[in-house]
């Protein structure tokens, strides 16, 4: 049995958008959207690799990665005008799925994180001898299908349509596990800590030195500086001379957390630079803006003596290689 999957990036928000006030149309078009950036770490591994590597450990040998661009919030394309280029890109990789043989094929629109086992929803799948099993969690859809594609062989190429007719419908995998939307930064602060707190499946990608507390590789930790569990220091980060990391925090990849510095229950994402002596408590951190979690508002700190940028962040789909759009791993 052949297993292939075709995984959709969301069209997420720009992070200066998270904390801004939606309008009504806005909120509207980004009910079931999730505001994610898929290329932030989250424990030291973005989402969209995790999801790769569990599809892998289910067995698909065969995976396409596309960039929705009009923002769909469906598991399926949009036939508009707007989401026309990301549809014939769609179409194509479902044409090539069939051409090469895959037997059952996932569909996945990437955006919320979910617990979900694709081995246990494809062997469900499978035993109830359906052409289309779709995943849902207590709140709704999870955005992810399998599909059987022996009902596409003889089809006249329009898949979209095919499969539309039978989405309305579909044999439901009712999941009952762990799922965080991701809407927004809270909510991506929220799943850091289920993981770090060991509620949920999310791992924090390093070595574990002590009972909570994971570092990854390459990482600079002056000897003085006190770390209390559970957290997170991804790859390449520095934390200076007398700082504190304490109360459930991550410090994502190449961050720099300098002189005299207090973390608690916070969240650094990749390559920002915190300065010296400052507290930091309850926010994410992102480059030069902060983003306090009892606060509706984001804070744009033009001093980078204060945070910055630790460096030019490379670019996600770059390093993906072969997982990029319209390839194959």
């Amino acid at each position: 049995m052949r297993l292939g999957a075709i995984l959709t990036l969301a069209g997420g928000h720009a992070a200066e958008n998270y904390f801004r006030r939606a309008s009504g149309v806005e909120a509207a078009e980004t009910k079931r959207s999730s505001a994610l950036n898929y290329s932030f770490d989250i424990l030291g591994s973005p989402l969209l690799e995790r999801i790769v590597a569990k599809l892998k450990l289910a067995g698909v040998d065969s995976a396409t990665v596309l960039k929705d661009n009009a923002g769909s919030n469906h598991l399926l394309p949009s036939q508009s005008s707007k989401g026309a280029a990301f549809l014939s890109e769609w179409e194509s990789a479902v044409a090539r799925a069939v051409k090469d043989g895959i037997d059952h094929l996932f569909l996945l629109r990437v955006g919320a994180y979910t617990d979900l086992d694709y081995a246990q929803l494809l062997e469900y799948h499978v035993q109830a001898r359906q052409p289309m099993t779709q995943a849902y969690g207590p709140n709704g859809s999870l955005d992810t299908a399998v599909v059987d594609l022996a009902l596409l062989r003889n089809s006249d190429g329009a898949y979209r349509k095919t499969l539309s007719s039978l989405i309305t419908q579909p044999r439901r995998f009712d999941f009952q596990g762990y799922v965080n939307p991701l809407r927004n930064l809270r909510d991506l602060y929220q799943l850091m800590q289920d993981g770090l707190y060991g509620r949920c499946g999310l791992r924090p990608a390093g070595k574990e030195m002590q009972q909570g507390i994971w570092l990854g590789e390459n990482t600079a930790i002056d000897s003085t500086v006190t770390i209390s569990a559970p957290a997170f220091i991804g790859d390449g980060c520095e934390v200076a001379a007398s700082c504190a990391v304490v109360g459930g925090c991550s410090i994502e990849r190449n961050c720099k957390i300098d002189y005299g510095t207090l973390i608690q229950e916070s969240c650094i994402l990749p390559d920002t630079y915190i300065g010296v002596a400052l507290d930091v408590r309850r926010a994410i951190v992102a480059g030069a803006k902060m983003y306090p979690l009892n606060r509706n508002v984001e804070i744009k700190i033009a001093d980078r003596r204060l945070v910055g940028n630790n460096s030019q962040p490379s670019s996600l789909l770059a390093g993906l290689g072969s997982w990029v759009t319209g390839s194959a791993y």
